[in-house]
């Protein structure tokens, strides 16, 4: 269970959201389960298709441990924050 019921009503998973032009490219549907990868790791979430996001980006949030995002960008810690 997570710890905030307000993220939990909002969305009961991690999203990436990618752009229409790109999932046709990556031959990728709404809904389904990808996974994506950086040279730093990888992870498996489902895709949100959507305009909010330019070609070429992927936006995700950092709110789901079951995708943790984080394992995917620098590791260096926000020291204002505390979180990585």
């Amino acid at each position: 269970m997570r710890n905030s019921e307000a993220l939990n009503t909002h969305s009961s998973e991690e999203l990436a959201e990618i752009n229409p032009t790109d999932a046709k490219k990556l031959k990728v549907n709404d809904g389904e389960r990808v996974e994506i990868a950086s040279r730093r790791g990888k992870i498996k979430t489902r895709v949100r298709v959507t305009e909010r996001v330019s070609a070429g980006m992927v936006f995700m949030t950092f709110h789901y441990k079951e995708s943790p995002v984080n394992v995917l960008t620098n590791a260096a810690c926000d020291k204002v924050a505390g979180t990585y």
